[in-house]
């Protein structure tokens, strides 16, 4: 388990609105209605199921009141499984027939630019999309560095990732290519007061290069002037300690239904 150091807690509601945030126009923009207040970000049923229900965005709200706001939540659900996120890992949603799936660190980094430039590996290239061509070609390079499934991809194009997000000033889509190919990617989401980096993938083929590296730092180099937020896998956290990431708290996830 990650040694957590103790940041503000305005640096915690920074990052869960950020995941909020980064949901919000995801699924927005597949025709998903959404809805946010003080306490608790969720969406209706539709769109992709890489995305959450729901995600609470205050630590401070009465339980009464949270668990009046995923009472609806749950409604709207109907028979169809609610996943949801605890930034803060404080809450028990027991009692509402939640099921806690589990708890996993998150990581920050302070904002300051990279202390270092490194050198790309040859023939690669870092690149922002900027166009619905070039986001195809994000979306199949995330597909195949996930390894989904076929069934996973029966959305079909643009159905995780839908043009619309391209108008969101936010939203950066950020893809390492080699010889023409893309190679690895993520996304980093921007809100007033955080960067996110999200869905970070590479080809099988092409792991254990740097290039998931090459991806972090480019994503950081987008706002260095804002802290970083980040949920890695135990198997990436190096890629972020590498470059100042700290542990820095826990998220829960949760699961009503099947």
């Amino acid at each position: 388990m990650a040694e957590f150091r103790k940041v503000e807690a305005s640096l915690t509601k920074a990052m869960a609105l950020n995941l909020a945030a980064w949901h919000d126009v995801s699924v927005a923009s597949l025709g998903v209605q959404t809805f946010r207040n003080e306490v608790v970000w969720w969406r209706k049923p539709g769109g992709s199921p890489i995305y959450l229900s729901a995600v609470v965005t205050d630590c401070e709200a009465a339980d009464d009141v949270l668990h009046s706001h995923l009472r609806r939540v749950v409604t709207e659900w109907g028979t169809q499984a609610v996943s949801l996120r605890d930034c803060w890992a404080l809450r028990d949603l027991s009692r509402m027939g939640f099921r806690r799936q589990g708890v996993e660190p998150w990581y920050l980094r302070h904002p300051s630019p990279l202390s270092r430039n490194v050198g790309l590996s040859a023939g690669l290239s870092i690149e922002t999309v900027t166009n619905p061509m070039e986001l195809a070609e994000f979306e199949e390079a995330s597909w195949d560095g996930f390894e989904m499934t076929e069934a996973a991809r029966e959305v079909g194009r643009f159905g995780q990732h839908a043009p619309g997000t391209l108008e969101d000033d936010g939203m950066h889509y950020v893809i390492a290519r080699l010889g023409g190919r893309v190679v690895a990617s993520t996304i980093a989401y921007a809100t007033t007061d955080m960067l996110g980096i999200y869905g970070i993938s590479t080809l099988p083929e092409f792991r254990r290069r740097g290039y998931a590296t090459a991806l972090v730092r480019a994503a950081v180099s987008l706002r260095s002037d804002l802290p970083v937020s980040v949920q890695p896998t135990p198997e990436s956290v190096r890629i972020y300690t590498d470059v100042g990431f700290i542990p820095a708290g826990q998220v829960a996830a949760w699961l009503k239904g099947t």
